[in-house]
Protein backbone atom coordinates (compact mmCIF):
# COMPACT_ATOMS: atom_id res chain seq x y z
CA UNK A 1 0.00 0.00 0.00
CA UNK A 2 3.10 2.23 0.55
CA UNK A 3 4.98 1.39 -2.27
CA UNK A 4 5.63 4.46 -4.67
CA UNK A 5 4.88 7.74 -4.10
CA UNK A 6 2.45 9.89 -3.57
CA UNK A 7 0.94 10.90 -6.88
CA UNK A 8 2.40 11.81 -10.52
CA UNK A 9 3.72 15.19 -9.21
CA UNK A 10 6.28 13.41 -7.24
CA UNK A 11 7.20 11.47 -10.49
CA UNK A 12 7.76 14.12 -12.44
CA UNK A 13 9.56 15.78 -9.69
CA UNK A 14 12.00 12.74 -9.15
CA UNK A 15 12.32 12.82 -13.14
CA UNK A 16 13.40 16.53 -13.09
CA UNK A 17 16.01 16.05 -10.42
CA UNK A 18 17.92 13.68 -12.53
CA UNK A 19 17.04 16.12 -16.21
CA UNK A 20 19.18 18.84 -13.78
CA UNK A 21 21.99 16.58 -13.10
CA UNK A 22 22.60 15.17 -16.89
CA UNK A 23 25.59 16.43 -17.48
CA UNK A 24 27.07 16.20 -14.38
CA UNK A 25 25.84 12.48 -14.18
CA UNK A 26 28.01 11.57 -17.39
CA UNK A 27 30.88 13.29 -15.98
CA UNK A 28 30.98 16.52 -17.69
CA UNK A 29 31.54 19.21 -14.80
CA UNK A 30 29.61 20.65 -12.53
CA UNK A 31 27.24 23.92 -13.12
CA UNK A 32 29.04 27.01 -12.31
CA UNK A 33 27.38 30.06 -10.09
CA UNK A 34 26.32 31.35 -13.09
CA UNK A 35 24.37 28.11 -14.50
CA UNK A 36 22.79 27.66 -11.21
CA UNK A 37 21.42 31.59 -11.80
CA UNK A 38 20.59 30.36 -15.27
CA UNK A 39 18.91 26.93 -13.98
CA UNK A 40 16.92 28.34 -11.27
CA UNK A 41 15.32 31.20 -13.66
CA UNK A 42 14.54 28.32 -16.18
CA UNK A 43 12.95 26.22 -13.29
CA UNK A 44 10.32 29.33 -12.52
CA UNK A 45 9.75 29.86 -16.53
CA UNK A 46 8.79 26.56 -16.91
CA UNK A 47 6.86 25.91 -13.95
CA UNK A 48 4.96 29.11 -14.85
CA UNK A 49 4.64 28.30 -18.76
CA UNK A 50 2.98 24.91 -17.98
CA UNK A 51 0.86 26.24 -14.60
CA UNK A 52 -1.24 27.94 -17.66
CA UNK A 53 -1.41 24.72 -19.30
CA UNK A 54 -2.55 22.57 -16.47
CA UNK A 55 -5.30 25.87 -15.50
CA UNK A 56 -6.79 24.94 -18.85
CA UNK A 57 -6.86 20.82 -18.87
CA UNK A 58 -8.66 21.26 -15.74
CA UNK A 59 -10.84 23.79 -16.55
CA UNK A 60 -11.61 22.25 -20.12
CA UNK A 61 -12.54 18.67 -17.75
CA UNK A 62 -14.89 21.01 -15.66
CA UNK A 63 -16.58 22.18 -18.92
CA UNK A 64 -16.94 18.95 -20.27
CA UNK A 65 -18.67 17.75 -16.88
CA UNK A 66 -21.18 20.74 -17.11
CA UNK A 67 -22.13 19.79 -20.91
CA UNK A 68 -21.87 16.41 -21.40
CA UNK A 69 -23.70 16.30 -24.42
CA UNK A 70 -21.74 18.94 -26.52
CA UNK A 71 -19.88 18.14 -29.97
CA UNK A 72 -16.63 18.03 -30.79
CA UNK A 73 -17.02 21.70 -32.35
CA UNK A 74 -18.47 23.00 -28.92
CA UNK A 75 -15.88 21.42 -27.13
CA UNK A 76 -12.77 23.28 -29.32
CA UNK A 77 -14.80 27.00 -29.44
CA UNK A 78 -14.56 26.19 -25.66
CA UNK A 79 -11.06 25.46 -25.52
CA UNK A 80 -10.40 27.97 -27.53
CA UNK A 81 -12.11 30.30 -25.34
CA UNK A 82 -10.98 29.05 -22.04
CA UNK A 83 -7.29 29.77 -23.14
CA UNK A 84 -7.86 32.95 -24.36
CA UNK A 85 -9.16 33.72 -21.12
CA UNK A 86 -6.30 32.22 -19.44
CA UNK A 87 -3.92 34.07 -21.57
CA UNK A 88 -5.41 37.48 -20.98
CA UNK A 89 -5.53 36.93 -17.20
CA UNK A 90 -2.09 35.55 -16.39
CA UNK A 91 0.28 35.63 -19.55
CA UNK A 92 -0.59 38.98 -21.50
CA UNK A 93 -0.31 41.65 -18.67
CA UNK A 94 3.54 39.62 -18.86
CA UNK A 95 3.97 38.76 -22.30
CA UNK A 96 1.89 40.98 -23.88
CA UNK A 97 -0.60 39.46 -26.92
CA UNK A 98 -3.90 39.68 -25.82
CA UNK A 99 -6.57 37.14 -26.90
CA UNK A 100 -3.64 34.75 -27.33
CA UNK A 101 -4.74 30.73 -27.78
CA UNK A 102 -1.56 29.76 -27.45
CA UNK A 103 -2.38 28.20 -23.88
CA UNK A 104 -4.00 25.69 -26.09
CA UNK A 105 -1.91 24.02 -28.26
CA UNK A 106 -0.66 21.32 -25.69
CA UNK A 107 -0.68 18.03 -27.05
CA UNK A 108 -1.77 16.56 -23.80
CA UNK A 109 -5.30 18.33 -22.78
CA UNK A 110 -7.99 15.83 -22.89
CA UNK A 111 -5.89 12.96 -22.77
CA UNK A 112 -6.99 9.43 -21.83
CA UNK A 113 -4.15 9.85 -18.89
CA UNK A 114 -7.29 12.29 -17.15
CA UNK A 115 -5.79 15.20 -15.71
CA UNK A 116 -2.24 14.71 -15.96
CA UNK A 117 -1.18 18.21 -16.99
CA UNK A 118 -1.56 19.27 -12.95
CA UNK A 119 1.37 17.09 -12.26
CA UNK A 120 3.75 19.24 -14.42
CA UNK A 121 3.73 22.45 -12.46
CA UNK A 122 3.69 20.65 -8.97
CA UNK A 123 6.65 18.43 -9.99
CA UNK A 124 8.84 21.53 -10.74
CA UNK A 125 8.13 23.14 -7.41
CA UNK A 126 8.20 19.48 -5.73
CA UNK A 127 11.70 19.13 -7.41
CA UNK A 128 12.82 22.90 -6.93
CA UNK A 129 12.16 21.59 -3.44
CA UNK A 130 14.03 18.41 -3.01
CA UNK A 131 17.15 20.10 -4.69
CA UNK A 132 18.70 21.21 -1.58
CA UNK A 133 18.53 17.63 0.13
CA UNK A 134 19.92 16.45 -2.89
CA UNK A 135 22.86 18.14 -3.31
CA UNK A 136 26.71 17.03 -2.22
CA UNK A 137 28.56 13.45 -1.99
CA UNK A 138 25.20 11.72 -0.62
CA UNK A 139 22.85 13.21 -3.12
CA UNK A 140 22.43 8.99 -4.23
CA UNK A 141 21.45 7.91 -0.56
CA UNK A 142 19.22 11.07 0.19
CA UNK A 143 17.70 10.79 -3.57
CA UNK A 144 16.80 6.68 -1.80
CA UNK A 145 15.59 7.96 1.29
CA UNK A 146 13.29 10.26 -0.51
CA UNK A 147 12.00 8.52 -3.20
CA UNK A 148 11.11 5.74 -1.00
CA UNK A 149 9.24 7.09 1.91
CA UNK A 150 5.88 5.78 -0.20
CA UNK A 151 2.55 7.01 -1.09
CA UNK A 152 1.29 9.17 1.77
CA UNK A 153 -0.23 12.38 2.02
CA UNK A 154 2.04 14.87 -0.11
CA UNK A 155 3.29 17.16 2.43
CA UNK A 156 3.68 14.41 4.67
CA UNK A 157 6.09 13.55 2.05
CA UNK A 158 7.95 16.52 1.70
CA UNK A 159 8.42 16.96 5.25
CA UNK A 160 9.72 13.41 5.78
CA UNK A 161 12.09 14.53 2.35
CA UNK A 162 12.72 18.06 3.04
CA UNK A 163 11.43 19.09 6.52
CA UNK A 164 8.73 21.55 4.56
CA UNK A 165 5.00 20.98 2.63
CA UNK A 166 4.95 21.39 -0.51
CA UNK A 167 5.47 25.32 -1.27
CA UNK A 168 6.21 28.05 -3.99
CA UNK A 169 8.00 29.83 -1.34
CA UNK A 170 11.98 28.09 -2.45
CA UNK A 171 11.34 28.49 -5.84
CA UNK A 172 10.32 32.07 -5.82
CA UNK A 173 12.58 33.10 -3.23
CA UNK A 174 15.42 31.87 -5.39
CA UNK A 175 14.17 33.50 -8.72
CA UNK A 176 14.07 36.95 -6.75
CA UNK A 177 17.50 36.19 -5.71
CA UNK A 178 18.89 34.65 -9.63
CA UNK A 179 16.92 38.09 -10.61
CA UNK A 180 19.08 39.97 -8.06
CA UNK A 181 22.19 39.05 -8.69
CA UNK A 182 21.97 38.87 -12.73
CA UNK A 183 20.89 42.86 -12.35
CA UNK A 184 23.98 43.61 -10.31
CA UNK A 185 26.65 41.80 -12.42
CA UNK A 186 24.69 44.62 -14.96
Amino acid sequence: MLAGVPGNAFTEALAFTFQARDLELLGLGKPTAADERLRVLNDFWATWEIAGVALLDMAVWHWMYEHPDATPAQLREATVGIARDLWNRHYAPVLGGKDSALLGIYSHIIAPSFLYLPAYPLGHLIAFQLEEKLKGQKSGAEFERVASYGRVTPDLWMVHATGSPVSAGPLLRATEAALSAGSATR
